[in-house]
């Protein structure tokens, strides 16, 4: 398969099988997808990694402890808040990923946009495998009581969390936005 085929396929997975994901292979991709990234060398990041029964528990807990205490959180039945959790501790695997801040906003931009490239290519690279990813960054789930519960430190931004997980079927494709249409020719 070529990369642009690659790219065109690959889909957020948001229904995984049970089948779990080996730490090593998360590992092992990770690191090739820095190496197929020369800029990202010396830009300061890292993965807190779930893939335990218990690690998974914990990282749901956090998740939605600040939804479960907020205004909005108090109205969603406790049935619903179980099910959100359940969904989130059966995935075989999340991702947690931090990038460094910078000595000034210029250089922290820069550190989570190569976080980001990197991350693009793991999820590339697991599609290859057979993985499905699906990058989260809802705001509902970042708080204080998640940064905390996975030890963010002060000279760390919050990039997402990947959940991982083998899949049965992949979702069809979404129509794209022609490039063409996010096209400007700058006149002057």
């Amino acid at each position: 398969m070529s990369l642009a085929e690659l790219i065109r396929e690959r889909r957020s997975i948001r229904k995984f099988n049970s089948t779990p994901v080996a730490e090593e292979l998360v590992v092992e991709l990770l690191q090739t997808a820095v190496q197929l990234l020369p800029s990202s060398a010396g830009v300061p990041w890292r993965c807190v990694y779930a893939g335990t029964p218990e690690s998974r528990k914990r990282l749901a807990d956090y998740m939605l402890q600040t939804v479960s205490h907020s205004r909005l959180g108090k109205l969603i039945p406790d049935k619903m808040l179980e099910v959100f959790k359940k969904r989130f501790m059966d995935i075989p695997a999340h991702v947690v990923v931090l990038a460094g801040t910078g000595p000034d906003p210029l250089a922290s931009e820069r550190n989570y946009a190569a976080v980001c490239s990197i991350l693009q290519n793991f999820q590339l690279l697991g599609w290859e495998r057979g993985l499905g990813m699906l990058w989260d960054t809802e705001a509902m789930i970042q708080n204080e009581g998640l940064f905390q519960g996975i030890g963010m430190r002060a000279d760390e931004r919050f990039v997402g969390i990947l959940h991982v997980g083998y899949y049965n079927k992949a979702p069809r494709g979404r129509k794209r936005t022609p490039a063409e249409k996010k096209w400007t020719v700058f006149q002057g």
